[in-house]
């Protein structure tokens, strides 16, 4: 059952990945076991992104710029890429909720520049959050604040909710902000990975 979830939540984050790295003129593609850019991805996103627990490192670094640099969000936490050059960046949790909430006070939308009806970008002034949708599940990424962590995780769920009603929603955080994230109603379902060459 976790593995189901966390493949899902890994779907949903390798969706956000290709929408972004397609605003950039990118052409991801998908495969049954990774998601995947031939072209080196923008700042602080992955070259790649296994989609199944049996993916391969070939499955994974054949067709992308391995140069230093490169990035591989290993989904399952299950690779050695050490062979290959890489060392582990960080190491994160995936995480879900299903939320039926109202819409914090002071959350509008902001995302003007994707025209992407799968895509919301939401702002109160003090934290924001990025929701994504794939298929039957909304994707939470990309939340930042200025203000208190928990009240920027219930305002990020709420509009992240607000934008895809009913949807069940996934994400990935480490530290403080997988505390705040489970203090605020949400589930962990497994680790992941980030690889660094």
């Amino acid at each position: 059952m976790v593995r189901a979830g966390v493949a899902d939540a890994a779907r949903v984050n390798a969706s956000w990945c290709d929408t972004v790295c397609r605003a950039h003129g990118l052409a991801g593609t998908f495969s049954r076991h990774v998601w995947k850019s031939a072209r080196r991805t923008p700042p602080l996103y992955p070259d790649a992104v296994t989609l199944t627990p049996d993916a391969s490192v070939a499955d994974v670094l054949d067709g992308i710029d391995t140069s230093p640099g490169c990035s591989v969000k290993d989904s399952f936490g299950c690779l050695d890429l050490a062979r290959a050059g890489f060392t582990v960046l960080f190491e994160a949790t995936w995480i879900t909720r299903t939320a039926r909430v109202s819409l914090e006070p002071g959350w509008s939308r902001t995302d003007d520049e994707f025209g992407d009806p799968s895509v919301a970008v939401w702002s109160d002034g003090v934290s924001g959050v990025t929701a994504n949708r794939d298929g039957d599940f909304a994707g939470l990424s990309n939340l930042y604040t200025h203000g208190d962590l928990d009240d920027a995780w219930r305002g990020a769920t709420s509009a992240v909710a607000a934008s895809f009603p009913g949807l069940p929603i996934t994400g990935y955080e480490r530290g403080d902000d997988l505390e705040a994230a489970l203090r605020n109603g949400y589930t962990a379902l497994g680790p992941l990975r980030v690889w660094l060459k």
